[in-house]
């Protein structure tokens, strides 16, 4: 069986990552290039101008440049270079460790590409759609939000009855064996 690595790997979930296009659609709303980000309860700024995107948080300076690569029908992309040796352009770039780069100069991975085996993957892709739901890890369906769309909502709860079933058929399964040992 596949072990997990979670403690060895790094894993995006646990970064702070900087995604052009969201920074750049908020500089907008605002009006400002000067933005405030938080994460871990830790805040800091970044400071979007025409070539170049700076990031002042936890005691760490760093900065990227931001190139244009063309698109279908002329329109431009603006995209982040990494400040490592790296080659490409990338939409988002990660802070670790003191360090801006991307998620390959990191060696980040996905968590749910660590997970040992389906349960465990569904039991993560659970935790993620009860948190996009408003609900807590302990928490069975969590109310509809007045907001909420009620086809989604329904598709949402159908999917997560799916992944519940999926996670505790497998914890049967798992005292079923137990039993028949004992």
């Amino acid at each position: 069986m596949k072990k997990a690595k979670l403690d060895r790997v790094p894993v995006i979930e646990d970064t702070l990552g900087l995604n052009l296009a969201t920074l750049l659609a908020t500089s907008k709303k605002t009006g400002s290039g000067l933005l405030a980000v938080t994460w871990q309860g830790t805040t800091g700024l970044v400071m979007l101008e025409a070539e170049r995107m700076t990031l002042m948080f936890g005691g760490v300076t760093a900065c990227a440049e931001i190139a244009t690569v063309r698109c279908l029908n002329g329109r431009l992309r603006p995209l982040l270079t990494c400040p490592r040796a790296h080659e490409g352009d990338f939409q988002t770039l990660y802070l670790r460790g003191g360090e801006l780069a991307c998620r390959h100069c990191h060696g980040l991975r996905y968590r749910s590409t660590l997970a040992a085996n389906a349960t465990d993957r569904a039991r993560l892709a659970r935790f993620k759609l009860l948190d996009r739901m408003g609900g807590q890890p302990g928490d069975a369906i969590p109310t509809r939000p007045s907001r909420a769309w009620r086809k989604r909502y329904r598709r949402m709860v159908g999917r997560l009855a799916g992944l519940t079933g999926m996670h505790y058929g497998q914890i049967r399964q798992q005292l079923a064996r137990l039993a028949d040992t004992a």
